[in-house]
Order: structure tokens, then C-alpha cells, then sequence
């Protein structure tokens, strides 16, 4: 036998005995499959779910290289990472194609296929997996030989479609096994999902009778002659050839003939994902709770245990997957073997069956142990930061300067640069509680009202393109009704609304035509074509969830299903929502009752009912998991520019917060105020963490996210066409200029500012996809060159009435122009050095205007004016 496994197997006995006796009772737990199928004369039974299905996962078998490919390998396909039980299981225990033999041969369980190649007894492409006598082949030889068994079935209660036939098992089976593979492969790539050449999709039943812009119906159920579909397939027409690229095998035709004389039977959507286990994970438990590394190489063993629904508990850390987050800072083996590769934290993430675990892991930055009194803090956003730092061995950096503040707050809270006048009498004011009342102030300007409306519309996907057609250019009435959205939010915003009001006002909005006080236009977009993206678009908006992957297979380092996507689906899968959004009367035939899940959160009965208002009712749960956590994650990644979670919208157990007790703190303390908005951006920003400098001390120079500092982040592109414009726009309209919202990039012009070269080079995001990461505030040179040769900067600067007054007055003074240059651009008065350099560069240029025009450029192209530092 496999001398390591042995080990394994006995370390992972060893380690759940002490543990029993720790904790001072009776341990009801099975050791690990690696202790139990040590030997190959062993009596256990191994589970198809529990121990097969994490086995082949775990070997890398089903994964996106191999069998868990969209065509599989060698004529076998398994469910991608593994989640489809009853596919894998017929998959398994099929004949196989080749001439090697069978899969699975219970009478002769060592020349089942499965054996066989992966020990490399024969060819394997896929190489040698494990060795004849490791526990991994006792395990599968012993499931082969006790009847290969697959998973306990709970038939779930699934309501007809209205007016779609009923077919026989074996019709709906032909389907699975035959039909839909082959359109997957031949027929999707221009047909399927959102694909629609020709006018014709073949997606579902209904849309297969429809047929496309020929007019005739692709199926004629009963009758292949008459069914256009066939004709295409047979490539008797040479005008209508499908697939173009080859012709269909024989046997492919015929089992589309067969099909089609069956009546064409087709599943409902809903039977077409997995069907639900009858094995629940309840939980996974792991050990340690945390890692904490001292020094390099340092390492640490991870122990997983499974607890069923049953109650029924299992060492399974030997058919876990591990995977490190950061490799810089912490490796792992297959065996769970942690080790310490660098400085910082991160966590190890386990998975197993549908069950997600992530183990901290921690390495301090210095040797030396810190002394901080968190109690010192008043605002708990720094106890729960500093009491991390000091586990990382990092000291804060100092406060910022006045300066540093009001730019920083000033761009964050309200996208907008603060005036010359503003930074004058901020840094002149000596007053204790001043960052405080500025705070307060900036809270009631509309500016602010502005900039968060504008950020939320990013979120909720207010696009003119998608509201008003499907075409790649928006219509008039797209920036209509795209401003009437913004328009909306900024209303509830600048009177301090609740968040879950105002997504309520989203939610339930009347999307007839007979209209209302909500806001509609969310649920009418182009975009939102079928139940699938509207489910998408509302968990990615309110829940910070991408659901994308599970609408094919279980990702592997998510939890969702196929099963989860379905059930959310088709909580938008309703005849109201469709009359609504064409614009007809929500009234009509009652829809069945049907049992949902949330997300596995929470389960609803939609009938005829609004099936929004039970979405809506389940957001307002103080113990939502994802609602106002999403928000609040959002709210501080636009002061810090990474979140708590990150990315934002990635709210997942593989993805856990870098702070949990922060999140926490924040997310319950915005529940308790009401969903105050401006209460979580003050709580914010009046913390020290938000205040502090931007230059780093020895200890978190390579800190980046446990907000030790404030990291420089380059200014949204909204904010840098108004800062261009502030800068340059004359003394009397200076005013006008920051406060005229029709004329803002981050007010109704930033709705038509999307898809422009300026906005696009900058990273503003079109709105038009379910991801935070649309946005891009990364730094790149084609930045660089725009700030420094685009016409539309070299217009700014020409057309500047600032600078055509300075260069028309016989009276300037040249220090109080360098002063107001530099006030007007970065936000702070100059050095003495500066204005040295300055004053010299005026003396060598032609006029004053032609100096402070070259001025002016070489301050907006600094890293100072187009970072918030």
C-alpha cells in the first residue's frame, strides 16, 4: 500500500480520537475514507455522494481539462466539478464506446475501465492517477464490488408549465441522453442561449415551434418530413445546410427522427437541472480556526469534518480540495498541509461536497510584538481594524494632513474637487471638531446626492442603451428615461431615504403601462430578455452575488447550483412580469402555486401574487445574509477602493470578508439605523482608518488591504472631466461650475457620457453587464497620453476663461497665481519651492497667459492631480 497514505489515514484517526477526548465526550464521528480503505480487504461501503462523486473531484476528473468538459473525454462526461448525481451515475455506469470494456464491471470489479486507467494498466491520456494499491483504488474497487451504487432521490414537487404536454420518462430520458447533447454541440453555437441567428433559437420547446425567419416551424411534432429542422440536418437543400461546418452522422439523424415521431418530448426548465439529493451538508468544520504563522516554512496540518443533516459526521479531509487564495503568503498541499510562503494573510479554502470553508491564515509583517490599546478608539471601525493589525505586527500611519483630507473627502463623499476658497479656509480654521462639521456639511450638498446617485445607477445597470433597444446605440428615448432613473435615486438620496426604501421603490415597481411612484425601468430593460438574466441582474444589484456559472454547473468554488439558479429564475418566470414589461395589464389567468427557494436562504409560495413581493419582504429580514452587507461592502470599497469583500460583488464562502467583525459591525449598525445612508458614510469617514496618511511607515509599506493606510487610487473618470473643467473655469463661474449638476460628469451627463473615448480610457463602466468589475480605476498610460495630448484636454486649456483673465489683467501678482493654479488643481497651497520653479518658468515665457496655460497642463498631468491620495 501507499506508505503515505498509510500515514494519512492514521494521523487523521489519531487527530479525531484526541479531539474526542478534549473535548470530554463521546465521539460519534466515521475516521477518514484514506484510514478506512487503507487495505483492500476492507468491509466499508463507500456512498456515491459522500465518497465517489469528492473522490473524482478531488483526482481532478471532472474537472474543465477532462471529463467535466463541455464534450467530455474519450466518449465519457461527467457533470463539470461534479454536483450532478444522477448524470455522473449514468455516465458512470454506462457501456463504454471503446473496445477496452466496460466503466463499471461489478462481476469484475479490478477490469471496470474506471480502475483500470487511471492506474494506467492501460492507455489513459489523462495519465496515472493513483497507484494500484492506495486507498483511492480500494475505495472505487470496493464501490464497484458492493453494487455501485448511486444517490437517494427526493422527487421534489415541480408544477407543469401551462399548456405544455405531458410526455412519457422515457420520452424526457431520449431527450437528456440523445437530443440535447447534440444540440449543445451542433446546434447552441448559433441557436442556443442568447443566440438567435436566422430568428431561430432551439432553447426550449416553444421556441422550436416558432421556428425563424423562414416561417415555417423548425418542429412538427409527429411528423419529421414536415419539420424544417430535419431538412436542414439531412442536407438534401443546398440553400439550407445545418450544421454548415459537417453533416450530422446517420445515427444522429435517425435519433432526430425518432424524436420527433415521439412528439418531440421536451422537459420543463426546471426539469432540467439536477435533481435534488437526498443527502444534505449541514456543515463543514474544520480545524484550526485559524493559522498563525511566525516565520517562514512554518507549517500546519488543516483537518475537515462533515456534518450531515442527519447528524452523521466524517473525517473528510482526505476527499478535500484545498486551495490557497494567496500564494505569496500561504501554500497547501492535497493533503491539507498548510504552509507558510510570506508575510501578511490570507485564507486556505476547503471544499467538499456543496460545503465551503476558509481558514485565516496569518503571517506578521515584523518580529516585534505591538503594544496598542484598541479601547482607545472611539469609533469601533478602528478597534476592529488596529485589533487585526496588531496580529499582523503593523502600525497605523499617522493622520493626514488637512489638505490630504478635504481633497480625499471631498472627491469621495461628492465627486468634486474642493474650491481654492474652500481649502483656504479649511487649512485656516483651528477649530477641534472642524473634519467633523465638513463631514456634516458635504452630507447636505447636492453634490453628494449626485455623485452616490450616479454610483448607484452603476450598481442597478441604468443603461440608455438597454432601456430603449438592443442595438449598440441608445435611442433618445434611452437617455430619457436613463435620466429619469437617475433622477429618481438622486431625489432619494439628497432626502436621506432609507436604502431598503429606495430598493424597495425598485423592486415593486409598477412596470405596466399604467405606471406609478416606483421606479420601472429597471425591470424593462432590453437586457432582461428572459427570467434567467432579470435573476442575475437582481442578485448581482441588491445581493452582491454572481449566479452566472450556475446557470450550466455547480462552481467549483461557489455554492450555488443549478438547481439554486432554477429556483431563482423562476421567481421571474411569471406571466404578470411579461404582460408588465410589454406594457400590457399585470391581470390575467391565475398562475399555480409553486414552492421557492431564496437562494437556499429562505423558502416563499408565489401564486398569483406580485412574486417580486416576497423577494422584497425577504430583503427586509434584519438577518438577510446578503442585502445590507452587499451595500455596506460597496459603500466602503468607493473610501478605500477595495472592499471588505473583494470584489464586491463576489459574496461567496470562498471569498470571505478581510474583516469579518468589521463587516459585521457596520452591517448591523446600518440594519439598527433604519438603512441610514448618511449614517454609514459618517460612521466612515469619521473613523481614523479612513484619516489616515497615504505615506507608509516601515511596517505596512507592503499592507494593501487591512486599510493600515490610505492607498493612492486613481480619480473616477466622471470626477476628472469635472476636475478639468474646475480647474479652468473662470473666477465668477468657478461656482456655477461645481454646483450646476446638468452640466456634471457625475451628474445627468454622466448618462450620456458612457461609450465616449474620454470615459472609456478612464474606466467608467456602460452599465451594461451584471459585474462591479465594469469599472476600472486602475491607472494606464493611454491615461497619461490622453491628459497630455488629447484635444480635449488641449481644448480645456485654450478655451479656459481663468486663464484668458489672468493673461488680459495688468495687475496680477505672479505668487497669487501659482497659488491659485496649485489650489485649483491639487488642492493645496504651494511649497516655496515650487513657486521658485514656477516663477521661473513664467519669467521665461512669452506672456503670462502662455505660462500659466503650461502651468495649468503640467499640474493636471502630476500624479497628485489625477490620484486621491
Amino acid at each position: 500500500m501507499d506508505q503515505i497514505g498509510k500515514i494519512n489515514g492514521l494521523v487523521a484517526l489519531l487527530g479525531y480520537l484526541c479531539i474526542g477526548v478534549m473535548a470530554g465526550r463521546a465521539v460519534e464521528e466515521s475516521p477518514s475514507a484514506a484510514f478506512r480503505f487503507a487495505e483492500a480487504d476492507n468491509k466499508a461501503v463507500p456512498d456515491f455522494q459522500k465518497h465517489v462523486i469528492p473522490l473524482l473531484g478531488k483526482l481532478g476528473c471532472s474537472s474543465a481539462k477532462c471529463h467535466g468538459s463541455f464534450q467530455g473525454q474519450g466518449d465519457f462526461r461527467l457533470s463539470l466539478f461534479g454536483f450532478g448525481f444522477q448524470k455522473d451515475h449514468a455516465a458512470l455506469v454506462a457501456e463504454a464506446s471503446s473496445e477496452d470494456g466496460h466503466r463499471i464491471r461489478p462481476e469484475l470489479p479490478a477490469q471496470s475501465l474506471i480502475l483500470l486507467k487511471p492506474t494506467k494498466q492501460i492507455k489513459h491520456r489523462g495519465g496515472k492517477i493513483f497507484e494500484e494499491d492506495s486507498w483511492e483504488y480500494n475505495l472505487l474497487h470496493r464501490w464497484i464490488e458492493t453494487g455501485a451504487m448511486g444517490i437517494e432521490i427526493t422527487k421534489t414537487d415541480q408544477t407543469p408549465q401551462q399548456n405544455q404536454p405531458e410526455f412519457s420518462k422515457e420520452g424526457i430520458q431520449f431527450f437528456k441522453d440523445r437530443i440535447r447533447p447534440l444540440l449543445e454541440h451542433n446546434c447552441y453555437e448559433c441557436h442556443g442561449f442568447n443566440k438567435r441567428k436566422g430568428d431561430l433559437q432551439l432553447k426550449s420547446r416553444e421556441d422550436a415551434l416558432l421556428g425563424g425567419e423562414s416561417g415555417k416551424a423548425a418542429l412538427v411534432p409527429g411528423n419529421a418530413e414536415k419539420s424544417l429542422l430535419i431538412e436542414a440536418v439531412r442536407h438534401t437543400n443546398p440553400d439550407l445546410q445545418m450544421p454548415p461546418k459537417r453533416k450530422l452522422e446517420e445515427k444522429e439523424i435517425a435519433d432526430l427522427e425518432q424524436w420527433i415521431a415521439m412528439g418531440a418530448p421536451w422537459p420543463n426548465a426546471s426539469d432540467l437541472a439536477p435533481v435534488q439529493s437526498g443527502k444534505k451538508l449541514a456543515q463543514l468544520h474544520y480545524e484550526p480556526k485559524e493559522i498563525l504563522f511566525q516565520s517562514a516554512n512554518d507549517i500546519a496540518q488543516i483537518r475537515v469534518v462533515a456534518e450531515w443533516e442527519d447528524g452523521e459526521r466524517e473525517d473528510v479531509t482526505c476527499l478535500t480540495r484545498f486551495r490557497t487564495n494567496n500564494d505569496a503568503v500561504a501554500a497547501v498541499n492535497e493533503s491539507g498541509l498548510a504552509k507558510s510562503t510570506g508575510k501578511g494573510d490570507t485564507h486556505i479554502v476547503a471544499l467538499y461536497d456543496n460545503g465551503i470553508a476558509a481558514i485565516p491564515v496569518l503571517r506578521p509583517f515584523t518580529d516585534e510584538r505591538l503594544e496598542i490599546d484598541v479601547t482607545g478608539y472611539s469609533n469601533p471601525i478602528d478597534q476592529f481594524v488596529v485589533s487585526k493589525l496588531v496580529k499582523l505586527g503593523i502600525t497605523p500611519s499617522t493622520q493626514c494632513t488637512d489638505t490630504e483630507f478635504l481633497r480625499r473627502l471631498s472627491i469621495d463623499l461628492t465627486g468634486t474637487l474642493p474650491s481654492p476658497d474652500e481649502v483656504l479656509s479649511f487649512v485656516g480654521d483651528d477649530s477641534a471638531d472642524k473634519r467633523t462639521r465638513k463631514i456634516n456639511e458635504l452630507l447636505e450638498r447636492p453634490s453628494y446626492a449626485a455623485w452616490w446617485a450616479n454610483k448607484l445607477c452603476d450598481f442597478t445597470g441604468c443603461n440608455p442603451t438597454s432601456i430603449s433597444s438592443l442595438l449598440e446605440v441608445a435611442r433618445e428615448d434611452g437617455y430619457i428615461k436613463a435620466t429619469r432613473w437617475y433622477d429618481w435615486i438622486y431625489e432619494r438620496i439628497a432626502n436621506n431615504e432609507s436604502y431598503v426604501d429606495l430598493v424597495e421603490g425598485i423592486m415593486l415597481a409598477n412596470i405596466s403601462s399604467g405606471g406609478g411612484e416606483g421606479m420601472p425601468y429597471f425591470w424593462t430593460r432590453q437586457s432582461l430578455e428572459e427570467p434567467k438574466d432579470t435573476a442575475m441582474s437582481v442578485a448581482h444589484s441588491f445581493l452582491g452575488i454572481q449566479l452566472q456559472c450556475a446557470e450550466c454547473h455547480k462552481h467549483p468554488f461557489d455554492q450555488w447550483t443549478q438547481n439554486d439558479f432554477v429556483d431563482f429564475s423562476s421567481f421571474f418566470d411569471t406571466p404578470m412580469l411579461k404582460r408588465g414589461r410589454k406594457g400590457r395589464s399585470s391581470k390575467g389567468s391565475a398562475t399555480p402555486e409553486r414552492e421557492l427557494s431564496l437562494l437556499r436562504s429562505h423558502t416563499v409560495k408565489v401564486g398569483q401574487s406580485d412574486p417580486r413581493e416576497p423577494i422584497m419582504d425577504w430583503l427586509r429580514k434584519e438577518d438577510n445574509p446578503w442585502f445590507a452587507r452587499s451595500f455596506v461592502n460597496r459603500v466602503w470599497a468607493g473610501y478605500f477602493n477595495v472592499g471588505i469583500v473583494e470584489p464586491t460583488d463576489e459574496f461567496t464562502p470562498s471569498n470571505p470578508p478581510s474583516n469579518p467583525e468589521l463587516l459585521n459591525w457596520l452591517t448591523q449598525g446600518f440594519v439598527a439605523s433604519g438603512y441610514d445612508m448618511q449614517w454609514l458614510h459618517r460612521q466612515i469617514v469619521s473613523s481614523e482608518t479612513y484619516q489616515r496618511s497615504w505615506q507608509p511607515n516601515q511596517t505596512n509599506r507592503e499592507d494593501r488591504r487591512n486599510y493600515s493606510r490610505a492607498i493612492p487610487r486613481r480619480i473616477p473618470a466622471e470626477v476628472i472631466y469635472d476636475a478639468m473643467k474646475q480647474a479652468t473655469a473662470a473666477a465668477d463661474q468657478l461656482e456655477a461650475v461645481r454646483t450646476n449638476l446638468k452640466r456634471r460628469g457625475t451628474g445627468h451627463l454622466s448618462m450620456r457620457m458612457a461609450g465616449t473615448h474620454a470615459m472609456k480610457v478612464f474606466g467608467k463602466p456602460d452599465r451594461a453587464i451584471n459585474c462591479d468589475c465594469e469599472r476600472v480605476n486602475e491607472p494606464t498610460l493611454l491615461q497619461s497620453i490622453f491628459l497630455q495630448n488629447d484635444p480635449l484636454v488641449r481644448m480645456r486649456l485654450a478655451s479656459s476663461d481663468w486663464i484668458s483673465e489672468v493673461g488680459e489683467s495688468e495687475t496680477n501678482d505672479e505668487a497669487d497665481l501659482i497659488r491659485e493654479a496649485w489650489l485649483r488643481s491639487v488642492n493645496r497651497p504651494p511649497s516655496p519651492t515650487e513657486v521658485d520653479r514656477a516663477k521661473e518658468h513664467l519669467a521665461s515665457s512669452k506672456s503670462t497667459k502662455e505660462g500659466m496655460t503650461d502651468l495649468l497642463w503640467a499640474l493636471m498631468n502630476t500624479k497628485e492631480f489625477i490620484l486621491n491620495h
